[in-house]
């Protein structure tokens, strides 16, 4: 089922955020949406979830729209500023996301693939930053989708932590495209990138001809330097 962007674009008022963006998302592939903060990569996550729709051009998800994807339980969506209901634990949490899908995952499967077991009891508003980030992508996982967006998921992750989030998203064999600013993370774990400037699409291809491309130079020097800030 196809999922790609053609000559898409979109502007918050008199800002242009994307100018006609055209990508391809292939079946069974991790892609990563690399870009500086600013870049354009949220918008494009919005757009492909239905939050938001283009001035123009056509965004197609899983073969229809971003709402029909959606609104079926076939898209599974991590976002930065996924809210958590504070008062509520863990366990509740994702048990309240299963119970929306008919077609969906076991609390026990959920917490497994969150690595959250021992803090299935504890409030959300106890949590790291980095245990919050787990439970959002449990979150997500709770419908068994087709379909997974993740926008900078391991952000407030520590490497160990990084380094378990991707194996779990590994191992389920979805399709996913994920939001980034972590060259190190495109290249370990994107099947092929797309490096996002300014609004458009500079370049696509595997991470090696991605670094290997001296036109990014000035797109992968911004990157490096948002890492070590």
């Amino acid at each position: 089922m196809e999922t790609s962007f053609e000559g898409v674009s979109y502007s918050y008022g008199r800002v242009r955020a994307l100018t006609d963006i055209s990508f391809r998302v292939p079946s069974g592939q991790c892609v990563a949406l690399l870009g500086a903060n600013g870049a354009g990569k949220s918008t494009i996550v919005d757009l492909m979830l239905g939050l938001r729709r283009p001035r123009s051009g056509t965004v197609t998800v899983l073969g229809g729209t971003a709402v029909a994807a959606v609104t079926r339980g076939r898209v599974g969506a991590m976002l930065q500023t996924g809210g958590l209901p504070a008062d509520a634990t863990v366990r509740d949490v994702l048990d309240l996301a299963r119970r929306l899908y008919g077609k969906r995952r076991s609390l026990k499967e959920l917490l497994t693939i969150g690595g959250l077991q021992d803090v299935a009891r504890r409030k959300v508003d106890a949590l790291s930053g980095g245990q919050a980030q787990r439970v959002r992508f449990a979150v997500a996982m709770a419908g068994r989708p087709e379909l997974l967006f993740l926008d900078e998921p391991t952000v407030a992750m520590d490497f160990r932590a990084r380094r378990q989030f991707w194996q779990s998203v590994k191992a389920d064999g979805n399709t996913v495209l994920f939001a980034t600013h972590y060259l190190d993370e495109a290249d370990e774990y994107a099947d092929s990138v797309i490096v996002v400037d300014r609004g458009r699409v500079v370049a696509e291809g595997t991470p090696a001809e991605i670094r290997g491309d001296s036109r990014l130079e000035d797109a992968l020097f911004a990157l490096t330097a948002e890492e070590d800030r």
